[in-house]
């Protein structure tokens, strides 16, 4: 080719144009927002108010026993019906209860005794519940699979089967008894459980429906042997993906007690305290109901509050840690104003509400080894709140906290071994 045909060839090539790729062809979606000068968005929807938001995902922990699959038909049958559970509103609605851990003759048992107890004719709940027994086949709805020699997770015959019913029988509650059936990844891998969890959050926000996965917990974490725990084990990406998160636990007296222990869509709501009387259902206790909880957890606070002001005016200063020796629950139990029959898993509880509120800040502080460490400090809010005249000691150790990089404050050791399914059950900083 001379170089008089390669000047040809130049001259007559189209000119060169940069193509952006259109919307269309992006791996992800530009949302709009310029219309939110003249509109507002809707409210998030609940089925459960306040507890169980619409289109996103729910977990509950407890402990094998507790009875969280009895109070989950019962919150399919109230739903069903639209009814309230434990004196909270329902969205009306027909429900899916998918068990991968019951067959079906201990799910019509079960159903029967709610329906009894609660009242309700069983005919009612035709065409509005659907109880699924996949025990008796293959309830995985994800799986490990090997991909080019990788290990990775990916949702199953059964998980497109279960959608398509879902889609068909126009579900508003799905939910899904219990992770460690369904799941047959490995539960330490971040990339695992997260595919799993955005795999049932898709189902949530395709078909416009709430989804609660039950989820077991090891005995200590659900007895409170364990100072600080939060109600939960093994990865914390199951926790961090679900965006509402329930905690069920068996008191000593016999009580159930269900907290609120995670809501990315509003506040937290108060516990409910449940009674759970012989041949009957769990039901709420009158003598101590959610608005009852509220002014003695208030009661409470104050009083925690107060004191940790006024060991703050001492120099003295109270771990933000769970784990330590000398936690908080040790410390301010010794004192007088201190809350009778207060638990220290109650304590932390309350102290992290307060932190919340802004009653309550985490600064750092440096200890007889110049070591930084961490320490509660109570805000100006929360001396407000709590009535209390104690100032906070003036001292050159004390900072805002992240201002030093302080000693960890031993709060790992509430991510205990033993988590919600899966193969592996060891912590994930074992990766």
């Amino acid at each position: 080719m001379t170089a008089a045909d390669v000047k040809k060839l130049v001259e007559s090539a189209p000119p060169y144009v940069s193509e952006a790729p259109t919307d269309a062809a992006l791996p992800f979606d530009v949302v709009p927002f310029g219309d939110l000068a003249h509109l507002t968005p809707a409210s998030p929807q609940f089925v459960w108010e306040g507890l169980v938001p619409l289109e996103h995902v729910t977990i509950l922990g407890a402990h094998g026993g507790a009875g969280k699959t009895i109070v989950m038909l019962m919150l399919a049958v109230s739903t069903a019906q639209g009814q309230p559970l434990f004196g909270v509103l329902t969205r009306q609605g027909n429900v899916a209860f998918f068990s991968g851990e019951d067959g079906a003759s201990l799910l019509r048992h079960r159903l029967h005794l709610v329906c009894r107890g609660s009242g309700v004719p069983v005919h009612e709940l035709a065409g509005k519940l659907h109880i699924l027994d996949a025990a008796s086949h293959d309830p995985t709805l994800f799986a490990e699979a090997a991909n080019s020699g990788v290990r990775e997770g990916r949702t199953t015959a059964t998980y497109d089967a279960l959608r398509d019913f879902l889609k068909a029988k126009r579900i508003t509650l799905l939910i899904v008894d219990n992770a460690s059936d369904v799941f047959a990844g490995n539960e330490i891998s971040r990339a695992q459980v997260r595919g799993f969890m955005r795999a049932l959050a898709r189902l949530a926000r395709e078909l416009k429906l709430a989804v609660i996965l039950l989820a077991h917990v090891d005995k200590g974490t659900s007895r409170q042997e364990r100072t600080g725990t939060e109600g939960y084990s093994g990865s914390t990406a199951w926790h961090n993906s679900a965006r509402s998160r329930l905690f069920m636990r068996r008191e000593s007296d016999g009580s159930l007690l269900i907290e609120h222990q995670k809501h990315n869509l509003g506040p937290l709501r108060p516990p409910l305290r449940l009674v759970w009387p012989e041949g009957g259902l769990p039901q709420l206790d009158e003598a101590f109901g959610p608005v009852v909880q509220e002014i003695a957890d208030r009661g409470h606070e104050k009083a925690l509050l107060k004191l940790i002001a006024e060991y703050s005016a001492r120099g003295e200063h109270i771990t933000t840690a769970t784990t330590s020796r000398t936690h908080a629950g040790k410390v301010l139990r010794q004192e007088p104003g201190f809350p009778n029959r207060l638990k220290d898993a109650e304590v932390f509880d309350l102290l992290r509400k307060a932190e919340r509120a802004g009653f309550l800040e985490r600064v750092t502080y440096k200890g007889p080894d110049r070591k930084p460490r961490e320490c509660w400090r109570v805000t100006s809010a929360g001396l407000s709140f709590a009535g209390s005249t104690a100032a906070t000691a003036a001292t050159s150790h004390v900072a805002a906290s992240g201002a030093v990089a302080a000693e960890p404050c031993g709060d790992c050791g509430d991510f205990a071994a033993g988590g919600y399914g899966g193969k592996a059950r060891a912590l994930e900083s074992a990766q």
